[in-house]
């Protein structure tokens, strides 16, 4: 019940951050890039993208959101998740290459894609997998814009880096 709470906060944050932006730059909202229809993104959402079932921090709860804006060409380091975050293409493509075989223990082990999944915008959100070295990047030739939010735990980081 909780977790269902994240994404319409993390939307509102977007919506008023838009709303300020084109207000103050434009009568008719042109300058802002994020367009929104209404609808819902994640229903019930229960299993990451690997059908890995949800799971809650077992320290104090802090929820961390983050909007990106990668450049075509933008690559990510590996590195890993110990949450599990909503996440949610607004525009562009997420690419995702995932070594599903190190363990996330190994972090001087040279990594292995073995599996790859693109997230294009507009379609449903989607829990990310925790716990599963990957790195993303932006293959198309314009920005990728998307959010993500983390039910981490508090002054814990929501990435660890190779």
């Amino acid at each position: 019940m909780k977790f269902q709470l994240l994404i319409p906060l993390t939307f509102c944050f977007l919506i008023f951050a838009c709303a300020d932006e084109s207000s103050q730059n434009s009568t008719d909202g042109e300058n802002c890039p994020i367009s929104f229809e209404n609808g819902t993104v994640m229903n019930g959402g229960s299993a990451d993208v690997f059908g890995n079932a949800l799971k809650y921090p077992s320290g104090d709860a802090a929820i961390t959101s983050q909007v990106n804006v990668w450049k075509p060409g933008f690559k990510s380091p590996w590195h890993y998740h110990p949450y599990t975050g909503v996440a949610y293409v607004i525009q562009g493509e997420l690419t995702v290459n995932f070594d599903t075989i190190t363990p996330v223990e190994e972090k001087s082990t040279e990594k292995t894609v073995a599996t790859t999944q693109t997230y294009k915008a507009g379609e449903k959100a989607f829990l990310g997998a925790a716990n599963v070295w990957h790195f993303s990047e932006n293959l198309g030739d314009k920005d990728l814009i998307f959010m993500v939010t983390w039910l981490g735990e508090e002054n814990e980081p929501v990435a660890v880096m190779e």
